[in-house]
C-alpha cells in the first residue's frame, strides 16, 4: 500500500512538474510519423510526458522478451492516451479521479453518469473522459487511419481481462501502471 502511495505521489508531482525536453521530441520524431505525431501533439504536456516515460518503459521492458513488435509498442505507448483529448481534465480532477477510484469504482462510473446531479457535475466530465479514454482512443486512431493492431492496444490498454491477450498489451498495461 505504501509503495502505491509514493507511486502515485511521484506521478502527481511528474504532472505538475512534467516538461518535454529535446531529447523526448526527439523520441517522438524518432517513433511516430506525421499523422501520429500530430495526434501525440494534441495531447496536454503533462500526459505528453507520461506517454514519453511509459514508452521508455515499455521498451526496457520489452529487451528480454522474445517475439514483440518494438514499433508497435513503442507506438502504442506514445499514444495510449489519445483519447483524453475529447474532454478537459485538470491536474486535480486527475488526482480526484485517481483517489476515488482507487476508494469506490462503482462511485466514480456513477459520478460520471449524466445522472449524478448538479454537485457532482464538476467531476462528471473529467470521469467519463477517464473512463472511456481507451475506447475513445480506439475512434480517434480509427478515424485517422492507423492500424487495427494499435487502434486494439488504445483501446484495452487498461482492460486487466485482455492484458495477456498480446505481449504488447500486457507490456504496455505493466509500464502504464509504473508510471
Amino acid at each position: 500500500m505504501i509503495i502505491k502511495v509514493i507511486r502515485r505521489s511521484r506521478q502527481f508531482f511528474r504532472a505538475i512538474f512534467s516538461k518535454m525536453e529535446p531529447v523526448d521530441h526527439a523520441f517522438v520524431s524518432q517513433h511516430l510519423n506525421e499523422v501520429e505525431k500530430q495526434l501525440f501533439y494534441n495531447m496536454d504536456r503533462a500526459v505528453q510526458k507520461h506517454c514519453v516515460n511509459v514508452a521508455r518503459t515499455a521498451m526496457q521492458m520489452a529487451e528480454s522478451a522474445s517475439e514483440m513488435n518494438l514499433p508497435l509498442l513503442t507506438k502504442g505507448a506514445l499514444l495510449h492516451d489519445i483519447g483524453k483529448t475529447r474532454g478537459s481534465l485538470t491536474i486535480i480532477d486527475r488526482v480526484i479521479y485517481v483517489i476515488l477510484h482507487k476508494i469506490s469504482p462503482r462511485l466514480v462510473e456513477t459520478m460520471a453518469q449524466p445522472r449524478a446531479g448538479l454537485l457532482l457535475a464538476r467531476f462528471r466530465n473529467s470521469f467519463h473522459v477517464h473512463l472511456t479514454h481507451g475506447a475513445t482512443g480506439a475512434v480517434i486512431a480509427r478515424e485517422t487511419g492507423l492500424n487495427e493492431d494499435l487502434i486494439y492496444l488504445l483501446k484495452n490498454h487498461h482492460n486487466k481481462k485482455l492484458a495477456n491477450s498480446s505481449r504488447e498489451l500486457l507490456t504496455l498495461f505493466q509500464a502504464d501502471e509504473v508510471n
